[in-house]
């Protein structure tokens, strides 16, 4: 697994949403996470999209990306 800053992780998911189809009205990605749990596992993706945006694509590609980055990427807190 690769070691990423939240920053980085935010630009890669909003990459990845944005390809599946409805994403590219995605506008942006942000993590957010538990701070009371040391997991560094333990984070979730919150989505802001346009108004004319189909939640059920967004929630879709949402979710599979985040399963998808947790795969390969460890979320760096600091």
């Amino acid at each position: 697994m690769i070691s990423v800053s939240r920053k980085d992780l935010e630009l890669i998911a909003l990459r990845e949403i944005r390809s599946f189809p409805g994403g590219e009205l995605v506008i942006a990605v942000e993590i957010e996470c538990d701070e009371g749990y040391p997991n560094d596992m333990n984070w979730r993706l919150d989505v802001t999209a346009a108004d004319n945006a189909d939640i059920d694509r967004i929630e879709y590609a949402a979710r599979t990306t985040t399963a998808r980055l947790k795969r390969r990427y460890v979320f760096r807190r600091h």
